[in-house]
């Protein structure tokens, strides 16, 4: 059942104060959704009214899930629905993540110097320097049916709005959109045109030139601040630090390998391993 604004906020200000006394906001075949569980997803610092959007959006989104997952259950064969192997092999795969994030947590240990980036760019033979187009952008990707689009275009396609309300925008998105909103990054433009397919060269445009792009079930809000025909040094210092971040990762692999190296190694000497 859907609640109206009037209620949701009710609700918000019930659940904050009045955590033991939790309500119901939705219920789908007999399944309820609680006032407390659709708090803890909203992000903090959002004005009444974009929390009581953002909590809307949460139950539409719990409803139409529990439509499907009780159809799903009905049509569905008890066959079907046995998922024991794939839910061992999916804690199996988290264990080995968490361990493998664990005995990696002391970055110290896999630092990487200017030199050695300097040594493996030399060895690879690629320019830092690019003749790629390069732009300058700010974006929200969101669901094309999104009540938030409006908004985000409010903000985004005013250039003083844009200016002074970035951290709103972060405080909107929280972690369940993707934003890019850092003026000072220069990305490729390929690359840009790969993820959203804008039609235009970014050469063709006064600057800002903005965007609303409906791809698939997605909704592209993009501001495209300034282009260049060229990187330059200073430029080529995101590719510098993207080939430290690759070494880095290079080394923490080759450790988790050594390590579970060293770990076969111990259980066939202790007699543990049987074939």
């Amino acid at each position: 059942m859907k609640k109206s604004l009037f209620s949701l906020l009710l609700i918000t200000f019930l659940f904050v104060s009045c955590k033991h006394d939790d309500h119901v906001v939705a219920e789908v075949h007999n399944k309820k959704l609680f006032a407390s569980e659709v708090a803890a997803l909203v992000p903090s610092g959002l004005s009444a009214k974009d929390s009581i959007d953002f909590a809307n959006h949460i139950i539409e989104d719990w409803i139409t899930e529990q439509v499907i997952l009780h159809e799903a259950d009905k049509s569905l064969s008890v066959k079907d629905k046995i998922f024991d192997k794939e839910i061992n092999d999916y804690k199996k795969s988290l264990l080995k993540s968490k361990y493998f994030e664990k005995i990696t947590s002391d970055g110290t240990q896999f630092q990487v110097s200017d030199k050695e980036v300097q040594e493996a760019i030399k060895q690879s033979k690629v320019n830092l320097v690019s003749d790629k187009e390069i732009v300058r952008l700010n974006y929200v990707k969101l669901p094309k049916n999104s009540k938030f689009i409006g908004e985000f275009k409010e903000i985004l396609f005013d250039e003083e709005r844009r200016a002074t309300e970035k951290e709103h925008i972060a405080e909107m998105c929280g972690d369940s959109l993707e934003y890019f909103i850092n003026d000072d990054q220069w990305l490729f433009w390929e690359d840009i045109q790969l993820e959203i397919n804008l039609e235009e060269s970014a050469t063709d445009s006064n600057f800002p030139k903005t965007y609303e792009k409906i791809i698939g079930d997605d909704c592209y809000l993009v501001v495209i601040l300034s282009f260049k025909e060229e990187t330059t040094g200073e430029e080529s210092k995101d590719y510098f630090e993207s080939v430290r971040m690759m070494l880095i990762q290079k080394k923490k692999t080759d450790f988790i390998n050594k390590k579970v190296k060293e770990l076969y190694q111990q259980a066939e000497k202790k007699g543990k391993i049987n074939r």
